[in-house]
C-alpha cells in the first residue's frame, strides 16, 4: 500500500499531481469521480508501478474508458475496501460470541446457586417460598438466555451470508460473474506451482472483443455490458474441469488452460472464437439488428521456470499480432516466433 503523501511531498506538489490527474481525464474525456481520481492521481505519483504500467497500456491501445478505470480502482484499491468490511464483519461477529459466552456465564452461576439452594432445602415449610422465588427467578433466566440465543444465532446467519457475499464479491466479476482480476491472479499462480511441480502443460488464452470501443460509442454502455456478459456465457460454455474463464478487465477476458497443450488450447480459442461469431447481436428495445461481435485471441504456453508476468505477456504479444492480422482469428507464441523470424 502506498505512504501517505503527506509525509513524503509538500503541498504544491501534491496540488499540481492532482491538476494533472484531472488534466489526464479530461484529455480522456473520462469523467473526474473519485474513484476514477484516485487512479488517475497515483498514476502521477508513481507510487504504484503495475498500475502505471497497466494504464499507459490501455491509454496506449485507446482503451482506457470510463468503464476501465472503474475496473482499475477495484482492481488495486477495492482489497482495501474488502479488507475494511472483512475487519467489520469479523468484529462483528466477535461481540456476538462475547455476547454469548455473557450470557452463558450467568446462566451457569444462577444454575449453581439454584443447586445450593436445593442442597440446603430440609423440608422445612419456612423454606419452601425461598426455594418457589428461586425457582422463578433460574425459570426467568433460562427464557432469557434462550431469547438472546435465538436472537444471537439468527445475527450469526446474516454475519454467514454477509461474509459469503463478499467472498463471491471478493472473486468474481459482478457484471459477467466469472472470475475477476484478482481471482484470476490467484488461480494462475496455483496453476503454475502446480504445473512445476507436477511436470504438466499449461496454457493462457488472452481474448479480446474488437472494434468493441467503437460499439460502446455507437450503441451505449448497457448494449456494451450485454454484449460483455455474452463472451463471458459462451466462454463458459466451451470449457470444462479445472479451466477458469476470468475478466482481465475492460473488454479483455483470459482462460487458465492447466494439464493443456499449446495446440489443444488454439483449439480452445477457436471454439470460443467461432460459437461468439455466430450470435447476431440485437437491440431488444427496438429489434434492430446491431451486428456480428468477433474475438481475437492470443495462445502461450507455459515455459519451465516462467512467472505469471512473462506467461501473461507472451500470450499478450500473440493477441496483438492477432489484432495486426486482421482481426478475428487465434494466433500462438508460434505464430509470433514466425513473425519474427520472417
Amino acid at each position: 500500500m502506498p505512504q501517505p503523501l503527506a509525509e513524503k511531498e509538500d503541498f504544491p506538489t501534491i496540488l499540481r499531481r492532482a491538476r494533472s490527474a484531472v488534466d489526464l481525464l479530461a484529455q480522456l474525456k473520462i469523467p473526474p469521480t473519485p474513484q476514477r481520481f484516485t487512479v488517475a492521481f497515483m498514476h502521477q505519483t508513481g507510487d504504484m508501478p503495475e498500475l502505471s504500467q497497466t494504464l499507459n497500456r490501455l491509454i496506449g491501445q485507446d482503451k482506457l474508458t470510463t468503464l476501465s478505470a472503474d475496473e482499475l480502482f477495484d482492481q488495486y484499491f477495492g482489497r482495501m475496501i474488502e479488507e475494511a468490511d472483512l475487519r467489520d464483519a469479523s468484529k462483528r461477529i466477535e461481540r456476538t460470541v462475547a455476547e454469548v459466552a455473557d450470557c452463558i456465564d450467568v446462566a451457569s452461576d444462577g444454575a449453581e446457586r439454584y443447586g445450593n439452594v436445593l442442597a440446603g432445602f430440609s423440608g422445612q415449610a419456612n423454606q419452601l417460598a425461598g426455594v418457589m422465588d428461586e425457582t422463578q427467578r433460574m425459570a426467568e433466566m433460562n427464557r432469557q438466555l434462550e431469547a438472546r440465543l435465538q436472537s444471537s444465532s439468527r445475527e450469526i446467519d446474516q454475519l454467514r451470508d454477509h461474509l459469503n457475499r463478499l467472498e463471491h464479491e471478493a472473486n468474481f466479476d459482478g457484471l459477467t460473474g466469472i472470475a475477476n482480476r484478482k481471482s484470476m491472479d490467484k488461480t494462475l499462480r496455483d496453476a503454475i506451482a502446480f504445473s512445476a511441480r507436477e511436470e504438466k502443460p499449461l496454457c493462457l488464452l488472452m481474448i479480446d472483443i474488437d472494434h468493441f470501443k467503437l460499439f460502446n460509442d455507437t450503441h451505449g454502455h448497457q448494449l456494451g455490458d450485454q454484449v460483455l456478459k455474452l463472451v463471458a456465457r459462451y466462454m463458459s460454455d466451451c470449457i470444462k474441469g479445472q479451466d477458469t474463464a476470468a475478466r482481465y478487465g475492460g473488454e479483455e477476458f483470459c482462460v487458465i488452460l492447466p494439464q493443456t497443450h499449446l495446440h489443444d488450447a488454439a483449439h480452445v480459442g477457436n471454439s470460443i472464437r467461432e460459437l461468439v461469431s455466430t450470435k447476431k447481436v440485437i437491440n431488444r428495445r427496438t429489434g434492430n439488428l446491431l451486428g456480428q461481435i468477433t474475438l481475437s485471441v492470443g495462445v502461450a504456453q507455459l515455459r519451465p521456470g516462467e512467472t505469471a508476468g512473462d506467461l501473461l505477456a507472451r500470450a499478450d504479444e500473440a493477441l496483438y499480432l492477432a489484432k495486426q492480422s486482421g482481426r478475428n482469428r487465434v494466433m500462438t507464441e508460434h505464430d509470433v516466433m514466425d513473425q519474427k523470424k520472417g
